[in-house]
């Protein structure tokens, strides 16, 4: 017997009254909701910037990615200066430095940096996909995300109270031969390096993504962020089973709001609606101009910012409004997310998670 898909989401996401899937909500004001974009990369002081996210409502979080590149350095002494100037705007995910992991001591040396980064600040560590799909051991073997020689950092953070904010693997779409109505079309016909179809030697999907979920299982005092919809962006029903598995996991949206408008509207509310307190926004933007080798123009720096503010209604309209939207040039039915989901999913669940009270009133 065949069953709507509709049918379908309701049992997978659990008892989700009908009615709160379908009455229709006023969305609030564009402006009069503080949205907390937890995933970003602004690395300059832009005025332009700034005077945006104080008009539209939009206060970040600032996230370094790792050193690997020998970046690490100029990315944290930035992303610091930023963030005591606008302490409000630019609180700052940290990092580490992958190099030296070998050495003795590598791990102790690490946590030091960490315990530094947190004394000025830092709300949070990012860990990234390097860590499953690039990086070996001595021996030649990749190292996988609940490789033990990550286990004294975790512990650490989750005595400290520091999430970590967890990009490993990457979409599916990463494994599978090029498809160009695939969203991620363009990533990785532009970025060979990260597409591993036809590549056996790499890690799987499911190897990656089952060494994420270890690390939740062993240590489950600690606080993982799934980046990117936790890598799970076409498998509503797989996320749904690790939040409901995992309390101490969170996701959030960064640059995979795309993704969620191309399953079934009703059954990405029901997610919304079943787990409120674990979804947290993020758009995943990046301005990194110390990596350009000439600098940019008054007039890049306004265009950036200008794209922004584009991103961030285009995602509020999906998120809160109603009836049929466009988005990412696709046609889809908006959440309408009833306002104290909103409120959650924009703010209030970052702010807990991050402890923002606390670092937006440093100076």
């Amino acid at each position: 017997m065949l069953r709507s898909p509709f049918l379908v989401s309701l049992a997978l996401f659990g008892a989700v009254p009908l009615g709160a899937l379908r009455a229709a909500e006023a969305p609030p004001a564009y402006t009069e909701i503080l949205k907390i974009d937890v995933h970003s990369h602004i690395f300059e002081d832009v005025p332009a910037i700034h005077a945006l996210f104080r008009r539209i409502n939009v206060r970040t979080i600032n996230v370094c990615v790792p050193g690997g590149d020998g970046q690490l350095a100029t990315m944290d002494r930035i992303a610091f200066e930023l963030y005591r100037a606008q302490p409000q705007l630019y609180p700052v995910t940290t990092t580490f430095d992958l190099r030296g992991r070998d050495e003795p001591g590598w791990a102790a040396r690490t946590i030091a940096w960490l315990d530094a980064a947190f004394a000025r600040g830092a709300v949070a560590v990012k860990i990234w996909k390097e860590v499953g799909i690039e990086i070996k051991n001595r021996d030649g073997k990749f190292i996988l995300p609940d490789d033990p020689l990550f286990d004294p950092i975790y512990a650490h953070l989750a005595k400290v109270g520091k999430p970590l904010h967890a990009h490993l693997a990457e979409p599916i779409d990463a494994w599978l031969a090029l498809d160009p109505n695939s969203s991620h079309y363009g990533y990785y016909s532009q970025n060979p390096q990260w597409h591993l179809y036809g590549k056996p030697e790499y890690p799987s999907h499911a190897a990656i993504i089952a060494a994420r979920d270890n690390i939740m299982r062993k240590h489950p005092a600690l606080v993982v962020v799934g980046a990117h919809l936790g890598s799970l962006e076409h498998d509503l029903d797989g996320i749904a089973e690790r939040l409901a598995r995992y309390p101490n996991f969170q996701i959030e949206v960064a640059a995979r709001t795309r993704n969620l408008t191309r399953h079934p509207s009703e059954k990405v509310r029901a997610l919304f609606l079943r787990f409120p307190d674990r979804i947290m926004y993020g758009v995943d933007a990046g301005w990194m101009p110390h990596r350009r080798d000439t600098p940019p123009t008054d007039q890049q720096r306004q265009a950036h910012a200008a794209s922004l503010e584009v991103r961030y209604r285009a995602d509020f309209d999906y998120y809160a409004g109603q009836g049929e939207t466009t988005y990412n040039g696709r046609k889809t039915e908006a959440l309408n997310l009833p306002r104290a989901v909103l409120e959650k999913f924009y703010h209030a669940n970052a702010e807990r998670i991050y402890r923002l009270d606390a670092a937006w009133s440093r100076r």
